[in-house]
């Protein structure tokens, strides 16, 4: 029963937050390297076919977590790198405080993110969560949509150090976080109108052959990660730019013909499959 009404429930957030699209979309992500890997790449293109224009920021700090955030937020501190996506060219705009950045642009979305180690594990969330909703609303237009981005579990063979929280477990980590997550929502469920699922789709696209696909562009590919915990270039970004665009949009992403370079047709149509199968159903693995 619980999770027949977190399914509808996401159902609604994410159609609040399709509801307001317009010609031009902003939307800004604070986050780490996960979020650079989630928006700076194919999800303009992904905007561009279906003629949604979207303004990409990602306030970034490598390894950063949502208490790291607020650190900076609260002491001024001029250490967020600003990257942004206009008009489909990335350009990082340099190091500014986390105030500026969310007041640069009247955004429409704005999402927040656990670091990854911490993604499945609760008690770390606050007070960082709590204190960063309060600040991006004090800051962000009356009308912004406040969102959380769930994040992916590691590769079985990963050798970052945080996997030892999970007993180096991928399905255990991938399970964490959906619990942390969904405690979270509930939690705020006044503060968060919806939250994106890139886990999923990524542990979705794992039950396929894209979890270990070579594709043209020769792109190390160890479970849909380059390393083991960063997303690949070609299809682990391609797959969390889907998920992203049919959160935002509305609009599933299966069928649509932009997507990576040396990508075939067919690779393409599986992935946008597990992005779609991940916001219709967020909470569980969905076998493609």
């Amino acid at each position: 029963m619980k999770r027949v009404y977190f399914v509808l429930l996401f159902a609604l957030m994410a159609s609040a937050v399709s509801a307001q699209v317009k010609d031009t979309l902003r939307v800004l992500a604070i986050g780490n390297s996960f979020s650079e890997d989630a928006v700076e790449q194919y999800l303009w293109d992904l905007g561009k076919e279906a003629k949604v224009t979207f303004i990409i920021g990602n306030a970034y700090r490598g390894g950063w977590s949502l208490i790291g955030h607020w650190a900076d937020a609260r002491s001024r501190a001029v250490n967020t790198e600003y990257r942004k996506v206009v008009d489909g060219k990335r350009v990082n705009q340099g190091k500014y405080m986390l105030r500026d950045i969310i007041t640069d642009e009247p955004w429409d979305v704005i999402t927040l993110q656990q670091v990854s180690q911490d993604a499945g594990q609760i008690e770390t969330y606050e007070p960082g969560l709590s204190m960063m909703i309060g600040y991006v609303k004090a800051l962000g237009v009356d009308s912004m949509k406040l969102g959380f981005h769930q994040t992916w579990a590691y590769s079985q063979d990963s050798e970052h150090k945080g996997f030892a929280k999970y007993n180096f477990n991928q399905y255990f980590m991938y399970s964490s976080i959906i619990s942390a997550v969904d405690k979270a929502m509930q939690k705020h469920k006044n503060d968060l109108d919806f939250y994106i699922p890139s886990g999923t789709a990524i542990q979705n696209a794992r039950t396929t052959v894209l979890a270990n696909t070579q594709t043209k562009d020769k792109a190390v590919n160890r479970e849909l990660t380059r390393d083991g915990y960063h997303l690949n270039y070609t299809l682990g970004r391609y797959i969390v730019a889907c998920t992203w665009f049919e959160v935002l949009t509305g609009k599933s992403p299966v069928g649509m013909k932009s997507r990576p370079k040396g990508l075939s047709k067919g690779l393409a149509t599986l992935a946008q499959k597990a992005a779609h199968a991940a916001v219709i159903s967020p909470m569980a693995v969905t076998p493609i």
